[in-house]
């Protein structure tokens, strides 16, 4: 796996059921852009408010709408067994890639961590594995990671804790060849690929995909100047998309820009006021001040 994968949202209706003419449309606009691949219904996507039935209509609207995306299905839980439920879902629908959160609330040990993803290997499917301690309460230890590195099936990491540290001791650990290493960090893109990452799963590349495309290029050629120049000239619009919990703020700037609705899963809410300016001020600065610089580039 390598370049951009936008964490692509799941646009809802007034009355809360999936908006699947906009979200065919969301596809068509990350295809158009050259990302790499999608991941749906993760946590960007508001994966853990969906059913499972929810997941299987999107997942086969997903395969059967686009061609050149690589497509991955958000299937991880706290609970083993509905992990693999929706695993085998998402196989059934076409897909071949899942993203596994580690447990979440559980904060299992290695051993427990072992068993869990050996489980969801079973069913067949290539798993990236999602490691997003300010979520679930569980850093995963290197130690860990070696453990889990046995699993053939285990092909690559979101790595989402923003701490290069972390990466280096994952690689001082299970070497530079074992796994795909992909930031869930649009902060630290640059340095992750300098680190020796293959690219991002990507919450801002929802609005903007080809300027994370641009990104990702830039560092994977190793032209680290410019990269590092695109890199500084999204940093504003970054913090705007976690200015609350995500994917509020995205959600919320796509709505504002005719994309989607404004329509959330509770327990998420729609953006408080005093921010809605702020976010659109930066996203509008954002494409007026910096959007054609970085193109051009």
């Amino acid at each position: 796996m390598k370049g951009v994968y936008t964490a692509i949202i799941t646009p809802f209706k007034e009355d809360g059921k999936i908006d699947f003419e906009a979200f065919g449309k969301l596809l068509e606009k990350q295809e158009s852009a050259g990302v790499s691949g999608v991941v749906v219904a993760g946590t960007t996507g508001e994966g853990a408010t969906l059913a499972l039935n929810e997941k299987e209509e999107l997942f086969r609207f997903a395969c059967g709408r686009v061609s050149k995306l690589d497509l991955v299905a958000g299937t991880g839980t706290n609970n083993t067994a509905d992990s693999v439920r929706q695993t085998e879902a998402a196989l059934k629908a076409g897909f071949k890639t899942v993203l596994a959160v580690t447990p979440y609330y559980n904060k299992p040990t290695p051993k427990g961590l072992f068993a869990h993803y050996s489980a969801i290997a079973a069913t067949g499917a290539k798993i990236v594995l999602y490691n997003v301690p300010g979520r679930t309460g569980l850093n995963i230890s290197p130690l860990a990671l070696s453990m889990v590195a046995k699993i053939e099936n285990v092909v690559a990491v979101k790595e989402a804790t923003g701490d290069i540290g972390r990466l280096a001791d994952y690689l001082a650990e299970v070497g530079e060849e074992r796994f795909d290493f992909l930031s869930g960090d649009d902060f630290t893109v640059v340095p992750f690929v300098s680190m020796g990452g293959k690219g991002v799963i990507s919450v801002f590349t929802n609005i903007f995909p080809e300027i994370g495309v641009k990104l990702v290029d830039l560092a994977l050629a190793g032209d680290f100047e410019k990269a590092r120049k695109v890199q500084i000239m999204i940093n504003r619009l970054n913090h705007s998309m976690f200015m609350e919990s995500n994917p509020i703020p995205v959600k919320t700037a796509m709505a504002e820009l005719g994309l989607c609705r404004n329509v959330f899963r509770p327990p998420l809410a729609t953006i408080e006021d005093k921010n809605l300016t702020a976010l659109m001020d930066i996203v509008r600065d954002f494409k007026a001040d910096f959007y054609d610089k970085i193109m051009s580039l």
